[in-house]
């Protein structure tokens, strides 16, 4: 962070902008997630599915999407060890 230049106001605005926008707009997508779910339920329906059924598919599809679908898992990295009487790479002179 460079405290000598000075911040332009108009960074400042946008962002503000953004996460106000971001904080209004949450409760529109939380209420269309809703009339979504009741649409699919209700096209379940009409089409003679089970409660129990749906839900019975919905579990084997989460299970399947967690097992087919992982993100692949970062390796933690050691420590660098240190060999006594050498120098680091950066430090060696030339």
């Amino acid at each position: 962070m460079n405290l000598s230049k000075p911040v332009n106001p108009i960074q400042n605005y946008a962002f503000g902008s953004v996460i106000t926008t971001l904080i209004l707009l949450s409760p529109v997508v939380a209420f269309l997630m809703v009339i979504a779910a009741e649409m699919l339920i209700d096209l379940l329906m009409v089409g003679g599915t089970s409660a129990v059924c749906a839900a019975a598919a919905a579990g084997i599809g989460l299970v399947l999407y967690r097992k087919f679908w992982r993100r692949p898992q970062v390796a933690l990295q050691s420590k660098p060890e240190l060999v006594p009487g050498e120098t680091s790479a950066a430090a060696a002179s030339m």
